[in-house]
């Protein structure tokens, strides 16, 4: 081999080294590294407690892991945790490599790094999301790190009110279903749990399905920055729902499957 011929080979392997390095780099340490120190919250003003009523999810989009695998119906019918969300919108992704935030959008499939939780808090969110072992990681790097709690604690919280808000809903949308629901009921239905005023916190969306028409999706609950609710000794909804910011009822009337 020619000296020339040995020079270009060395750096062509120096290259190959370098890229390889960078791709071991990303997946391993990028994808690992702490997104943001634990109790850092971003900008956040207020934030949503966002929760799925099961049947309309498995309508509107039957192609989620969790409905395909049965896991949402062996649930009943009852409203899923979906999340518990930082506003303003902007208020996500905060601190996540691009590795990781290019892949928080894709909600049908294991590809998010995973989320170190406590056993009985993991179990726990499987009882109330359409498929944890998906949504724990899609919902932490797309919200939780901007909430300004760590992991374990961002998810009880979120566990712990949604408990809360199903106790109250769910014979709400029980009774609706075959019908239609409108967000004067459900607000109603907050109102008398949790007082004058708390179901002007409380907004309804809905989807639309080919042979349903628009059907009621979800609640979402307006309530004050995350950060502000970890460490209240009072760990009521009801006392957040009335310390949040006033929200839109949302959409009308919308069928409840």
């Amino acid at each position: 081999m020619k000296r020339g011929d040995a020079a270009v080979v060395s750096v062509s392997i120096a290259l190959a080294v370098a890229v390889v390095s960078a791709v071991v780099y990303s997946q391993f340490f990028l994808d690992r590294s702490p997104v943001r120190p634990p109790n850092q919250p971003g900008d956040s003003t207020s934030s949503l407690l966002v929760m799925t009523w099961g049947p309309s999810l498995c309508a509107v989009e039957a192609a989620n892991a969790g409905c395909k695998s049965g896991h949402v119906g062996s649930l009943g019918p009852t409203l899923i945790l979906h999340g518990l969300w930082p506003q303003p919108k902007s208020q996500q992704l905060c601190g996540v490599p691009r590795s990781v935030a290019d892949r928080a959008g894709n909600t049908q499939g294991n590809n998010m790094p995973s989320v170190d939780l406590p056993g009985a808090v993991q179990a726990r969110l499987q009882t109330m999301m359409s498929d944890a072992s998906i949504m724990v990681p899609h919902e932490w790097y797309t919200h939780g790190t901007c909430s300004g709690l760590d992991p374990a604690e961002y998810f009880t919280l979120a566990a712990s009110f949604a408990d809360q808000v199903s106790k109250v809903l769910d014979p709400v949308f029980v009774q609706s279903r075959g019908k239609r629901l409108s967000p004067g009921k459900v607000r109603g239905s907050i109102d008398a749990v949790f007082g004058q005023g708390a179901g002007d916190r409380v907004g309804l969306t809905c989807r639309t399905t080919g042979d349903r028409g628009s059907v009621t999706y979800e609640v979402q609950i307006s309530l004050p920055p995350v950060v502000e609710m970890r460490s209240a000794a009072d760990t009521s909804v009801g006392k957040w729902l009335l310390s949040g910011p006033v929200t839109s009822a949302g959409c009308g009337q919308g069928a409840v499957p």
